[in-house]
């Protein structure tokens, strides 16, 4: 990583400076992309730009961090930034669907069918809850960095909580016969619920013991299953 540190700071000789900063940037991402593809190399940047991103608006929140920032912890140029992303939020929404992308992959992977129901969907908010809690500055950009920002944002938000609660859903009710089938008014609620288990448990700094989340987690989700 290329540390603030490993730069001068500006004084009068503030052009000399940019020019040293911007020539060992520069060396630096050459040698890292010599033999690559100009495709490769612009995926490679946009991939440092979002880790960045995620690092630090977990750390230091969105509205604190701006795009220089962002450029020196990826130790990359703002022309390379803008080659990726028209502003910040469009930066914000691509650290967000990463750090969503992440969160499903771990909930997929500990879906067991073979398991009764509910241990079936324990497992996954057991792998859901678990994540958030290794992973706290990620937790963050998901849980607070991202409300209210911006529209395409918040549809975002309500589009991830229905994809990341879709695998519940399945197990709870395979034949798509229960409540949340057909109230989708009571989908969004267990949806939100979920998140809001999960911002109370990352507000106690994630103190409350796993399986004490879960089984709060599962009284929630027995209202998507079907009444035999």
């Amino acid at each position: 990583m290329f540390h603030s540190h490993h730069i001068p700071e500006l004084n009068d000789n503030a052009c000399c400076h940019c020019q040293y900063r911007y020539s060992v940037v520069m060396t630096v991402t050459t040698k890292r992309w010599t033999g690559q593809t100009l495709d490769a190399r612009r995926a490679e940047r946009r991939t440092m730009l979002i880790q960045a991103a995620v690092r630090l608006y977990g750390s230091q929140g969105f509205h604190s961090t701006g795009v220089r920032a962002i450029c020196r912890e990826a130790a990359l140029t703002e022309r390379y930034f803008y080659e990726n992303f028209a502003h910040g939020e469009a930066l914000l929404l691509a650290a967000f669907d990463q750090v969503i992308a992440a969160v499903l992959t771990q909930i997929v992977a500990a879906d067991d069918p073979s398991l009764p129901t509910e241990d079936r969907t324990r497992r996954m908010l057991g792998a859901y809850f678990a994540t958030l809690r290794a992973n706290p500055t990620t937790a963050r950009v998901f849980l607070v960095e991202i409300v209210g920002v911006d529209p395409l944002i918040d549809e975002a938000i309500r589009r991830s909580m229905h994809d990341l609660s879709e695998p519940l859903f399945a197990a709870l009710d395979p034949d798509d016969r229960g409540p949340v089938k057909v109230n989708a008014m009571l989908r969004r609620g267990v949806e939100g619920g979920l998140l809001h288990i999960a911002l109370a448990w990352g507000a106690e700094n994630y103190k409350r013991p796993l399986e004490e989340v879960v089984a709060a987690a599962w009284i929630l989700c027995v209202t998507a299953r079907p009444n035999d």
